[in-house]
């Protein structure tokens, strides 16, 4: 595919942001060292192996990894201290990666052109390739452990503007928004710092894989929960989240926190009007 085509593809992939959940099941946590925390909707929960994943879901883990199947014809692995929101419509699906570990494992044999990443400086769709991404504090890197892989350099608004291929075993580092810097193996503080499992191939668990757990709700979310979503460098759709977290505005907390924090933003004062409305209404 050329680069140009694929750049059109990444461009409307990277809408899917925009896209409220669906209910359908995408995908199964088919393995977790311990517990980890899930949003869904306005609602905190602990999961853990055999929970199904729906769109719209943002993950959180804590001190372990853990492996996704299912979404899109490959096996995911999040490594510890790692965020993730799952954005899909009917036919695709968009991984945004706010920090931390992802590693992508194509299945042999499929399409996975309807799988795309993002992170914030970077994005791409998946091609038949393996890679790693890792986003810290101040860089995004990815090594490209098998086959090719064509990745974009976003601006400051999320648009790409600027595409490389990253060839077998290729390594690039982006900081900040300066240029992606590539070099032909990964750099020694990025293999110390690797999770153990993203050391070997990802095997799949498929039919091993635990039964369907009820995900343990905590409690409703809080602003601080979404915080990092809200203010994050991924430009997701301030509309989308002001629509799903609305209902969370009938809280006190969230409500006072939103109006310090977000005060301003067109999308949330307009959930704050329809609040009023509401209350004025009764």
């Amino acid at each position: 595919m050329k680069k140009r085509s694929i750049a059109l593809l990444l461009a409307g992939l990277l809408q899917l942001s925009l896209a409220h959940a669906a209910p359908a099941n995408i995908a199964v946590i088919a393995y977790a060292e311990k517990p980890l925390k899930l949003i869904r909707a306005t609602t905190l929960y602990t999961v853990g192996p055999g929970t199904r994943l729906q769109g719209g879901d943002i993950l959180q883990t804590g001190a372990a990894g853990i492996q996704i199947e299912g979404l899109a014809a490959a096996t995911l692995a999040l490594g510890p201290d790692t965020r993730i929101l799952i954005a899909t419509n009917s036919k695709a699906a968009q991984i945004n990666l706010l920090n931390g570990w992802l590693k992508l494992q194509p299945v042999a044999g499929s399409s996975h052109a309807n799988l795309a990443v993002t992170t914030g400086g970077l994005a791409f769709t998946l091609t038949n390739s393996a890679s790693v991404i890792h986003v810290g504090k101040r860089q995004t890197e990815i090594f490209v452990e098998d086959g090719s892989q064509v990745v974009s350099e976003l601006d400051s608004h999320g648009k790409a503007d600027h595409s490389v291929t990253l060839g077998h075993e290729d390594f690039a580092q982006r900081v900040g928004d300066a240029a992606l810097k590539i070099v032909p193996r990964p750099e020694q503080a990025f293999i110390d710092a690797l999770p153990p499992q993203f050391l070997d191939p990802l095997v799949p668990l498929g039919k091993k894989t635990p039964k369907a757990a009820e995900p343990n709700k905590e409690r409703d979310v809080s602003y601080e929960d979404i915080a990092p979503w809200v203010v994050s460098p991924l430009n997701l759709s301030q509309q989308m989240l002001a629509s799903r977290f609305a209902p969370r505005l009938n809280d006190p907390a969230f409500l006072q926190a939103v109006k310090a924090n977000r005060g301003g933003v067109l999308a949330w004062e307009l959930e704050l009007l329809r609040l009023e409305r509401r209350k004025n209404a009764r």
